[in-house]
């Protein structure tokens, strides 16, 4: 069952990444719009990322690394929906960037980059929804996990050099932002009897 947000699609990729001590396990839908990920803590043991803390996670690197280079421009703008955790936007805040919340779907989070580059407003520096699926640039108007993915490998590089994994640096965020907690249950309902 190729859905990034059921731990079953992880099952093997999981017991692999056991046997290589691997720092990171991702995985995509068939798409690649959306992107789960595990990381591996200091015990060995693997914690699950939702899609709230992956995005937060990129959101944080983005912003940091901008600020860091000098690059963080002063009409920058982050983009969520309204089913997305507020992390985002107290990381927009800190930052001094514009935060919009949006209704849910990533067509929306695609209109708010044609209205900032239609009117000169904002520039886009990233946007995502709870459910997987973010978009750091504007080249498409949709959720990119292919780009999540290259987002995440480069932050866990970036922090593995400083002594730090991505759970590490998940609780950091944590520290700086407060603590958001959420759940995901999916439920499949098969066949006539499911309806």
């Amino acid at each position: 069952y190729p859905n990034p947000e059921d731990p079953n699609a992880f099952e093997l990729a999981l017991k692999y990444a056991k046997e290589q001590q691997a720092d990171i396990v991702m995985a995509t839908d068939p798409d690649a719009d959306r992107l789960g990920i595990y990381a591996r803590t200091d015990s060995g043991e693997y914690a699950s990322f939702t899609g709230n803390m992956s995005g937060a996670l990129i959101c944080e690197y983005i912003l940091s690394q901008k600020k860091a280079k000098g690059a963080l421009p002063s009409n920058g703008a982050i983009v969520s929906t309204i089913v997305t955790s507020d992390m985002v936007k107290a990381a927009a805040d800190y930052y001094g960037m514009h935060f919009v919340e949006t209704l849910t779907g990533f067509k929306f989070i695609g209109e708010q980059i044609k209205q900032f580059e239609e009117q000169g407003s904002y520039q886009y520096l990233f946007g995502m929804e709870e459910s997987y699926g973010c978009l750091p640039g504007t080249y498409a108007r949709d959720k990119d996990a292919v780009a999540a993915v290259m987002m995440l490998s480069e932050a866990a590089a970036f922090y593995k050099n400083q002594g730090r994994n991505l759970w590490d640096q998940m609780l950091q965020i944590y520290k700086k932002y407060g603590f958001y907690k959420e759940a995901l249950e999916t439920m499949t309902f098969k066949g006539k009897e499911g309806a």
